[in-house]
């Protein structure tokens, strides 16, 4: 049993508060800080070696350089390497340009950039056996993605915030811990860090909900709108996990068959159940096929709702990412296609040519 007020430095207490509150490590595993060279990242691998007699903990530390900065990302990297050079932990260094592979893969800086830092990541760990990947998140973080989604019309998923552990592999020590806190440790601690000029670039939208609109909230709406916020997270992430259970009890009441690339439902047993619960079904349904939700939104969902309602048996439907959903009956079919739905579709036409002209060979 680990017992928190063994612990003399009050932060460094709050932080195993949180990691045995969400049941983040357990004694002897290894964790791989990914270190950006910013006050966060540095503060939890500070606050990690705190921790390492008490949890037994080995530590590493991974940087991955985006490549986007010139000098400034060569100077972070070389803080992070120095850095970890000083603590004696290893380090792991990878540099990629994320600009052509953002243009490239037509993604936007930031999701380029986040797909291949936890690519990067991720194989660290599997090559050198850590069995957790911790990463800086902190409160403030979580209060700007609750409102980022907000702002993008999200449903409860978007608006329960940054999860503090996911596929319990990725661990956030830090995401009760508010920034002015952190900043506080780092001065007690007489420890640099290096500041991203890209914080500042305001055609980020996290960039202008933390330099305008929350600052705007709290001096005419809350003083306290951050901790609103990470609590209304808490709260939606609580209710969501309740009902995302429900949901695959439901899931799994109307499923007929399930493989790879293709799910099929009862349609009479899943319109019984509520709409809410209807919406959670057809997500998980396409999310089992596609693998992931990404540009599925609430009017494709809708739309599936209203053909298994009104369309007659054989109708379809294409949604991105190769999903066919068709009615058969009293079944909702939902398939991933081999090939792209533009291109089956023009199979199907040179096939249906081909036996035309069969037919008036043969008239």
């Amino acid at each position: 049993m680990i017992r928190v007020d063994t612990i003399g430095d009050p932060f460094v207490r709050e932080v195993l508060e949180t990691i045995l509150q969400f049941n983040m490590i357990q004694k002897k595993d290894a964790v791989l800080v990914g270190v950006s060279g910013g006050p966060d990242s540095v503060t939890l691998v500070l606050a990690l070696l705190f921790l390492v007699k008490n949890l037994e903990l080995a530590l590493g530390i991974a940087h991955f350089n985006h490549g986007l900065r010139g000098e400034e990302s060569q100077r972070d990297e070389n803080f992070v390497k120095d850095l970890a050079h000083r603590l004696c932990l290893p380090f792991f260094g990878k540099k990629m340009d994320i600009g052509n592979l953002a243009k490239k893969n037509h993604l936007s800086i930031e999701e380029a950039g986040r797909n291949a830092r936890y690519a990067f990541f991720t194989k660290i760990a599997d090559t050198h056996k850590f069995t957790k990947i911790a990463t800086g998140h902190n409160r403030d973080d979580n209060a700007e993605q609750v409102l980022i989604s907000l702002l993008r019309g999200a449903g409860p998923r978007g608006l329960s915030g940054i999860p503090p552990m996911r596929e319990n592999r990725f661990i956030r020590p830090l995401i009760q811990m508010p920034k002015l806190r952190i900043l506080n440790f780092l001065r007690e601690k007489d420890q640099p860090f290096v500041v991203d000029s890209s914080n500042t670039d305001e055609s980020y939208l996290r960039n202008k909900i933390r330099h305008n609109l929350i600052p705007r909230l709290e001096q005419d709406f809350n003083p306290e709108i951050k901790s609103s916020l990470d609590r209304l997270s808490h709260i939606i992430r609580q209710e969501e996990d309740f009902l995302t259970a429900q949901a695959s009890q439901v899931f799994n009441f109307c499923m007929i068959e399930e493989n790879k690339a293709l799910v099929v439902l009862s349609i009479a047993k899943l319109i019984k159940s509520h709409p809410a619960l209807v919406n959670r079904v057809l997500r998980q349904a396409i999310e089992r096929v596609k693998k992931d939700l990404k540009r599925i939104t609430l009017a494709h969902v809708q739309d599936i709702l209203v053909l298994m309602s009104r369309a007659e048996s054989g109708k379809s439907l294409d949604l991105p990412g190769r999903i066919r959903v068709y009615k058969t009956q009293e079944r909702l079919c939902i398939q991933k296609e081999a090939l792209g739905l533009r291109e089956l579709g023009k199979g199907k036409k040179q096939l249906l040519r081909g036996v035309t002209k069969n037919l008036k060979g043969q008239c």
